[in-house]
């Protein structure tokens, strides 16, 4: 299996200070870069590609250019490989919600068994309902689906497992490497159906 982890908000040439949604981890009153969504998910990047690395997986980390010129490159990149592929466009959600979401494309049932795969080992792991959500480019998912929408050979799911502001717990090394072994152990139970 390869996984292609894409890091979003972070390197698009056409916004480069996107960085998504912030939360004020130390009560200033004011959201430094280090306390933004892109910064977060990076952090989430590396420990996950860590944690399947140390489990034999092949990881292709994807951080810059258009979300339309990573999924290019990646359905470029996925014809070199055989076997299971997966593109996970990494997100944390923010606006006060009590769960977190996988998101995959409303037509894709492996997307949709792959959203049950990580739920099922993240939601025990964090304590936190993880929902698996059908994105739809007509409907309120449909800024998950443009995540995704443009990948072809990988199932590719948009992860949100957090909101920032609702579970600030989670934003320390100790939460990332939570974070990142559901999300891998989630990956390999896929894996191995």
């Amino acid at each position: 299996m390869i996984v292609y982890i894409d890091r979003q908000h972070a390197g698009k040439p056409h916004k480069p200070s996107d960085l998504g949604a912030g939360v004020d981890l130390n009560g200033d009153g004011r959201i430094t870069p280090a306390e933004q969504e892109a910064i977060w998910t990076g952090r989430i990047a590396i420990e996950l590609e860590i944690c399947l690395r140390d489990r034999g997986v092949l990881v292709m980390p994807i951080s810059d250019g258009s979300y339309g010129a990573r999924h290019k490159r990646v359905n470029e990149y996925s014809q070199t490989y055989g076997g299971k592929q997966v593109y996970l466009a990494m997100h944390l959600n923010a606006g006060g919600g009590d769960y977190g979401a996988m998101f995959y494309d409303y037509r894709s049932t492996k997307g949709k068994h792959l959203a049950q795969c990580i739920s099922s080992e993240l939601q025990p792991l964090l304590e936190i309902t993880q929902k698996q959500i059908p994105a739809k480019p007509d409907d309120w998912t449909r800024a998950a689906y443009g995540t995704i929408k443009g990948v072809q050979l990988p199932v590719a799911i948009c992860v949100e497992p957090i909101f920032v502001d609702s579970h600030k717990r989670f934003l320390s090394q100790s939460g990332i490497m939570q974070i990142a072994r559901g999300l891998a152990e989630g990956l390999l139970k896929w894996k191995n159906t």
